[in-house]
């Protein structure tokens, strides 16, 4: 790379930051229930030096199973203000540097490299799965992306050790680890169908990387192997998402999505170069994952969305050589030019509006802190699960954390079944079933369920209103 390289890569580097950084700090809340309880493990760690193993507010109380290094690892960075808001923002800003040096190892072309690198800075799936959210994908995306490019340049013996350490340490970070498995088994497919020989040092440490990454996830998670079986690979989850053509087209992105099949094309069917091979197994294996249900929807379209940023690095260096053999060479400039345009246009603004705060108050939850009794019961949809346990300190009926979860699909019904019924006596019986306290009913909440209050309230006097957000069951 050399310094103009540098410094343009650090200018995109430093716009994508600042570009998360402002949407991260626009709210004063987290942008997802689940971070709060990353926070709350966290937190257990600093006081005992241990993650959570038993949440006695996670649906009354239940045995919980995480993947701990990530939750460690912050533990350590968590002197910082808003660490979790600036150490997150600078894991998805670092993809940029990433995709360069992955699109400089499959087109070996400055200038295009450059632009893929751009295009993978503002992607606006990221507002929805990554900004502003402490999650580990934050982590996930970036060692996913390393490791991909680990493994392009496998025979050089220092990138092979990074990526035998990168999968190690993946394995103990999150599930996802099981996806890099797919992708290297549909490599080794996608090779062996197009007759083209995998080294001996690749095949070694591809054997190596599947038995490594499953015997550590057979270990974290022999429980839940035991408890769910082969149904553990649809994560124990009650939440149905449909497949909105049009809405995953938009936060994917129409530039990624364009070029990325384009350059999909160009290079699965043309040039036929194990690193495009690379990029095809985890295109397509992911889209496959996603066909079968055996992927959360923004979770494959989070991988996806970075593979097709990646393959877009074909068509843009293609675009270029061509370019050159024609007249209008002396356009290049404008031609850039035209292209950053583009990003901001139909990238760059789309996150910014695709960005929804999720939540703007939360000021009731404070409330249940200091005017509930410790073992009372909230009812809340299952998006503030982790709202009550972190804010109020309080028991929740069901949450986002459904692995060993006592019948989440159950739960789930009989949440909704209470918010949006019609039957005082049936709301009643159920929320004595999960010894429910209070019932917390906010603007969101109502708009949630299109309903303007609890349909059957006048038709009882065992549920009375003590806020205009919060009901009580008194008997």
């Amino acid at each position: 790379m050399n310094k103009k390289s540098f410094r343009i890569l650090t200018v995109i580097f430093l716009l994508s930051l600042a570009f998360n950084l402002y949407l991260g700090f626009s709210s004063p809340y987290l942008n997802n229930a689940d971070s709060y309880f990353n926070i709350r493990i966290i937190d257990n760690i600093k006081n005992t030096g241990l993650p959570i193993t038993y949440d006695e507010l996670s649906y009354g109380g239940r045995p919980v199973i995480t993947e701990p290094l990530f939750h460690y690892l912050f533990a350590l960075l968590s002197f910082i203000p808003y660490y979790f808001k600036i150490f997150p923002a600078i894991l998805i800003s670092s993809l940029v540097i990433i995709v360069y040096f992955i699109s400089k190892e499959i087109i070996n072309d400055e200038t295009s490299s450059l632009l893929t690198s751009l295009l993978s800075g503002f992607v606006p799936i990221y507002s929805n799965v990554l900004i502003n959210q402490f999650t580990p994908y934050s982590l996930v995306l970036p060692l996913m992306a390393f490791i991909i490019l680990c493994f392009m340049k496998l025979e050089n013996k220092k990138y092979l050790i990074w990526f035998l350490a990168s999968s190690f340490l993946l394995a103990f970070i999150h599930t996802s680890s099981f996806l890099l498995l797919f992708i290297l088994l549909f490599y080794i497919l996608l090779m062996n169908s197009e007759d083209m020989q995998i080294t001996k040092l690749k095949r070694e440490t591809l054997v190596f990387t599947f038995f490594l990454i499953l015997f550590i996830n057979l270990l974290v998670f022999r429980k839940v192997f035991l408890q769910y079986g082969f149904d553990t690979i649809y994560g124990n989850n009650p939440v149905k998402h449909t497949f909105d053509v049009l809405k995953n087209i938009y936060i994917i992105g129409i530039i990624p999505l364009f070029l990325g099949i384009t350059g999909l094309y160009q290079g699965f069917f043309r040039l036929k170069k194990e690193p495009i091979i690379l990029i095809s197994s985890m295109i397509l294996s992911i889209f496959l994952l996603l066909l079968l249900n055996l992927l959360d929807i923004s979770t494959g379209l989070l991988f996806l969305s970075f593979g097709l940023v990646v393959a877009s690095s074909l068509t843009i260096r293609n675009f270029f050589v061509y370019l050159e053999k024609t007249k209008f060479n002396h356009l290049r400039k404008f031609a850039i030019s035209l292209f950053i345009f583009f990003i901001i246009m139909l990238l760059i603004i789309p996150a910014y509006f695709n960005y929804n705060k999720e939540f703007n108050n939360l000021d009731d939850f404070h409330w249940f802190k200091a005017n509930s009794g410790y073992s009372d019961v909230i009812l809340t949809p299952l998006s503030y699960g982790h709202i009550v346990t972190y804010f109020s300190d309080r028991k929740n009926v069901i949450d986002g954390n459904f692995f060993l979860a006592p019948d989440p699909d159950k739960r789930y019904y009989d949440v909704n079944l209470i918010y949006s019924g019609w039957s005082y006596n049936k709301a009643l019986e159920l929320l004595h079933e999960y010894d429910v306290k209070y019932i917390y009913i906010g603007e969101d909440v109502k708009k949630l369920y299109n309903i303007q209050d609890l349909k059957y309230i006048q038709d009882g006097t065992c549920i009375r209103k003590i806020k205009e957000s919060i009901y009580e069951v008194i008997c």
